[in-house]
């Protein structure tokens, strides 16, 4: 099982080694459907009208997009441990 601090040092080090994508935005960690991506800014910025959808849908598989880290699901008994 990994745990919170290795999952965080994972995306860290994700991040360390690919700061920017080849078209200079810088990347950033996001967590979809239970996974942690590291993306580059101009995937989440599709939202201006529809040329700069467009653009951004035919030009997405030139840009970073790399899986990091499964997100373990929440187990509220390991959350609890330690409290009385």
């Amino acid at each position: 099982m990994t745990t919170d601090r290795q999952i965080v040092d994972m995306i860290e080090q994700a991040h360390d080694k690919k700061p920017f994508c080849a078209c200079g935005r810088h990347t950033t960690p996001v967590e979809r459907d239970g996974v942690v991506w590291l993306e580059c800014a101009s995937l989440g910025d599709a939202k201006g009208g529809r040329l700069a959808r467009l653009v951004a849908a035919l030009t997405a598989p030139s840009h970073t997009r790399v899986a990091i880290v499964d997100v373990p699901t929440f187990q509220p008994d390991r959350a609890l441990v330690g409290w009385s």
